[in-house]
């Protein structure tokens, strides 16, 4: 058997002893290095992705938000000047447009005639309705009394019969005893029968049972006679008739109340149209050029109708961006929904150094397009089961950064970073 041949050492350079061992292990000691390092990144990137998002309370995506409102044109024209551009900041009264019609119709002023002639005709019928139903009222009435007071009359008859009935079957009663008290006499003596004296005691019971009989009806009776004057009917046609009436009554009560309330909101309704008819009256003969101007401070979002454009009335003119009220639009995942509620604070970064805080006003689990189309930018992406948080933000300004500097928070669409704040 041969026998290995060991490696000659390098020439000239003894080999020392356990030289080979040590460098087997720094040569291990890399790969180890290596797998740890390997590790440590793959636990890392386990906490960033897994853990940390199970214990961060941010929100995965949020935008500045604020509500928009629509400036209209009243009238039928053409935009002879567009008085505003995008991102111009408006105030109450401040000129937006003007729309130029040389040939003004009449349209507004006719409507509003045709309206006050509408409402004077309603009005005229309520009265008459209002009239006729109060003269059935008073027929109802004056029929219910005299009802009221036949059934009455009649429950005091029955009270009487019935309390004739109590007295004679009570005298029935007393004469049997007498009759009982003789035959058993009688008996004693030997001059009438057993029989004879089985026949008196059974007619006293039969006279006690029709006096206990009696007794009960005009108890009863005497109960009816109580309810009849408090106002309860008796008898089947009587009831019948008077809940027929009642009903009838309570229909034309209801009714004259709708008329009345109709009535008074009819009139302050006419009054507002004969004033604005009167107004719009004197200002048809001199309307030539009519000046949009705004009616709430914000910022131009969109302006919908160039120089130029021919509009109709109620057409849009320019989308304006209502800075007062600026707030952010958060999407939240499903597992935070139990933490958040309506009131809920928010830490919302805005740029860096600059923080806000906002209240929860809304949480919609989607955003309709009719909702959104309110606001000055979409929504962002929610996934399935998210939640959206829509908050406003407590200072409309921001406070200035260091270096003194402030920054309008009245972006709408620029992204920021939202979370709960803690408690």
């Amino acid at each position: 058997m041969s026998r290995p041949i060991p490696f000659p050492s390098e020439p000239g350079r003894p080999r020392a002893p356990g030289a080979g061992r040590a460098r087997c292990q720094r040569g291990a000691f890399v790969p180890k290095l290596a797998a740890y390092a390997l590790l440590a990144f793959v636990l890392w990137l386990m906490i960033a992705t897994l853990v940390e998002p199970l214990l961060s309370s941010q929100a995965t995506r949020a935008v500045l938000q604020a509500p928009v409102g629509i400036v209209t044109s009243p009238i039928n024209g053409v935009v002879t000047q567009m008085a505003v551009r995008t991102r111009d900041a408006v105030a109450p009264g401040t000129l937006v447009a003007t729309v130029r019609n040389p040939t003004v119709s009449q349209e507004i002023l006719t409507t509003l005639t045709t309206q006050r002639l509408a409402l004077q005709s309603q009005l005229s019928q309520l009265g008459n309705q209002y009239k006729s139903d109060s003269q059935e009222m008073r027929s109802i009435g004056q029929q219910a009394q005299v009802t009221r007071q036949a059934s009455l009359a009649q429950t005091w008859d029955a009270w009487e019969i019935a309390q004739r009935q109590r007295d004679v079957a009570h005298s029935v009663v007393a004469e049997q005893e007498n009759k009982v008290r003789t035959n058993e006499a009688l008996l004693k003596e030997g001059a009438i029968s057993e029989q004879v004296m089985n026949a008196s005691e059974a007619q006293l019971s039969t006279a006690r049972a029709n006096a206990a009989v009696a007794e009960q009806a005009f108890a009863g009776q005497a109960q009816t006679v109580v309810s009849a004057g408090q106002g309860a009917f008796v008898g089947t046609s009587g009831n019948s008739l008077f809940q027929t009436l009642a009903s009838r009554r309570e229909a034309l009560r209801n009714s004259s109340d709708r008329a009345r309330q109709d009535g008074a909101a009819i009139v302050k309704q006419l009054a507002q149209i004969t004033q604005l008819e009167d107004e719009e009256r004197r200002r048809v003969d001199k309307l030539a050029a009519y000046e949009v101007k705004a009616s709430q401070p914000g910022m131009v979002h969109t302006v919908l109708a160039p120089e130029g454009a021919y509009v109709t009335a109620g057409s849009s003119l320019v989308r304006v961006t209502d800075c007062s009220r600026i707030g952010v639009v958060a999407v939240f995942p499903a597992r935070l929904a139990k933490r958040l509620s309506v009131g809920s604070k928010l830490d919302v970064k805005v740029a860096q150094n600059v923080d806000v805080q906002a209240r929860v006003e809304q949480l919609l689990p989607v955003a309709s397009d009719a909702l959104q189309s309110t606001y000055s930018v979409p929504f962002p992406f929610a996934e399935q089961g998210s939640i959206y948080a829509v908050a406003r933000i407590e200072a409309p300004e921001p406070p200035p950064s260091e270096d003194g500097s402030r920054q309008t928070l009245c972006v709408p669409g620029k992204v920021v970073s939202a979370s709960l704040a803690k408690a």
